[in-house]
């Protein structure tokens, strides 16, 4: 597949552009307020104007650490036309995890919320200056997940974001008409990916608190008719398990796209039935960047049983072991403050999953090719294996305060009066402080599993 032309990179001029057609067109919902693209264009100016009054320095970092709000958005555009990159630090960054990312980013300044009043007071806007953003300038930095290791940062360009905006975009069929509720955090690669919808004139729901809550989600998108979630499968999950679905508003739901972790096809056809809402995986790594996404006009089968068609600006390879390898505009070129990227020797970026193209030409994910096994020289994915053998589920529940771990019956009972097959039961129950996490609200299973093994 021959990569795209990179076309421009300017999202101020999307932005200005949407305020002058659509002066009455709400760009982000946050709380009781509805932001403009005008009023949302007129912050982002007055920012950009300060943070060059302030000194901001050609290729600066500003770290930038808050949940999902209309503040954020601003922010995330305001930072490079001042000529600076954004670092997004998720809130659920330990202290150390923060340190190590200010000190290897060379970031000297944090924004939070503490820092809101000053930054958004009333005032002239003040002269940005003109700032130029090439294809190859780095506009951001982004924090990788570390599941291979430790994290690293990603530095993302605007030829990356260019073409990772017109593969989501596209494939997502996304309109001016359409309300994306963003379930994830914008501050990481899910979350973040919604930004790009604000260019084509759609409008951006925010959560604004700062743990996903799957009431204020449903409730959220009825009062402001969202036409798209977007999030990881496990959103999905809590929303399907919440009481409140049953009286939800999701009737205008095209789209619930979700990506970061395996989307169980069971899971996709549950959620579907009962809202209507087609599921789409998108699919990709912090390191590679995005390679794929489902599109809602692919058949059911496809769109729950693959992660799409790769984007027109990459290229896919298969090895001979099965590993997913991809090489494009979508890939950073060198990691920051490094000179290497995530390119290996020959050429490609291998992904490490297995999978194939079928024979339509989308992508199919299997597993870890680190999971591999190999006897004899013959190759052995031990999820095949799980699949025929099965697993042994154990439940692992979070007691509220003075609360006491019910027996193995009793969470049975209870899941039988929510008519779950007696196949998805667990053979045990076990109680832990808290459920752990990896990367944007992803339940760490591999976490749960080895504190079976301690």
């Amino acid at each position: 597949m021959a990569p795209q032309t990179f076309r421009r990179f300017d999202p101020l001029s999307y932005l200005h552009a949407n305020a002058v057609e659509r002066p009455g067109a709400v760009a982000v919902y946050d709380l009781d307020r509805g932001l403009t693209f005008a009023e949302l264009a007129g912050e982002v100016d007055r920012l950009a104007g300060r943070f060059r009054a302030e000194g901001l320095a050609e290729g600066e970092p500003i770290g930038v650490r808050l949940p999902n709000r209309w503040e954020y958005v601003a922010l995330e555009l305001a930072i490079p036309a001042a000529g600076g990159v954004i670092l997004p630090l998720p809130l659920t960054l330990g202290e150390a995890e923060l340190r190590w990312a200010l000190e290897k980013s060379g970031a000297r300044r944090v924004l939070g919320e503490a820092d809101l009043p000053s930054l958004f007071e009333p005032g002239p806007p003040l002269p940005a200056g003109p700032t130029s953003v090439g294809p190859d300038r780095i506009v951001e930095i982004a924090l990788t997940s570390g599941t291979t290791g430790l994290p690293k940062l990603a530095s993302l360009s605007a030829k990356l974001k260019q073409a990772t905006f017109e593969g989501f975009t596209i494939r997502l069929e996304v309109t001016e008409a359409d309300r994306v509720l963003v379930m994830s955090p914008l501050t990481q690669g899910i979350g973040g990916m919604c930004l790009f919808c604000l260019r084509l004139g759609a409008g951006l729901i925010m959560l604004h608190e700062p743990r996903f809550n799957p009431e204020t989600v449903l409730r959220l998108a009825g009062e402001h008719g969202a036409t798209m979630l977007v999030g990881v499968p496990t959103n999905v999950f809590r929303l399907l398990e919440s009481p409140a679905l049953a009286a939800a508003d999701l009737g205008a739901a095209r789209i619930t796209a979700v990506a970061g972790a395996p989307m169980p096809p069971d899971l996709a056809a549950d959620w579907e039935d009962r809202t209507g809402s087609r599921v789409c995986v998108f699919y990709g790594s912090m390191d590679a960047g995005q390679l794929s996404v489902g599109s809602p006009s692919d058949p059911r089968p496809k769109r729950h049983h693959t992660v799409g068609r790769p984007h027109d600006c990459c290229e896919v390879l298969i090895t001979p072991e099965g590993e997913i390898c991809m090489r494009g505009d979508t890939v950073q070129e060198r990691y920051w403050g490094e000179t290497f990227g995530p390119y290996s020797a020959d050429g490609w970026v291998h992904m490490g999953d297995l999978g194939h193209l079928d024979e339509d030409g989308y992508l199919v994910v299997a597993g870890r090719s680190k999971d591999l096994i190999i006897r004899g020289g013959t190759n052995i994915n031990p999820h095949e294996v799980e699949r025929a053998l099965g697993e042994r589920p154990v439940a692992f529940l979070v007691l509220r305060d003075g609360g006491s771990l019910p027996d193995l019956e009793a969470v049975r009972a209870f899941l039988d009066g929510l008519g779950m097959a007696k196949y998805k039961w667990p053979e045990e129950v076990r109680s832990i402080p808290e459920i752990p996490l990896s990367g944007p609200g992803k339940v760490n299973r591999k976490a749960l599993q080895e504190t079976l093994i301690t």
